[in-house]
């Protein structure tokens, strides 16, 4: 029952340079960038939780939060582009997909 719920939201990250993938690579990773997640739902619940939840996380102004039909994108400008960061955010993001499933 639990995976079938999880199956309801869908969770993609991006990562968006101020160039291309070549200008990370051969100017090095020390750039502002912004890690971005996508929360889409695939039924009508699902996506009236992710639209509730980030107009909860709107008025916080922590991140920059767009609300989408099917969903919710959440934007983080980081200064340094490094692993660790990457991770971090990839961690905070799940477990927001897990509180997200439990108000489904």
């Amino acid at each position: 029952m639990k995976k079938n719920k999880e199956s309801r939201i869908d969770l993609r990250f991006a990562l968006i340079g101020p160039g291309t993938m070549w200008n990370l690579l051969y100017e090095g990773m020390d750039q502002r960038v912004n890690l971005r997640s996508t929360f889409r739902g695939k039924d009508e619940e699902s996506v009236n939780a992710l639209i509730k939840f980030g107009e909860i996380l709107k008025k916080k102004n922590d991140y920059d939060i767009n609300i989408k039909e099917d969903g919710i994108e959440i934007n983080n400008i980081i200064p340094i582009n490094d692993f660790e960061n990457g991770e971090n955010w990839t961690k905070l993001m799940n477990k927001l997909k897990l509180e997200i499933i439990k108000m489904i």
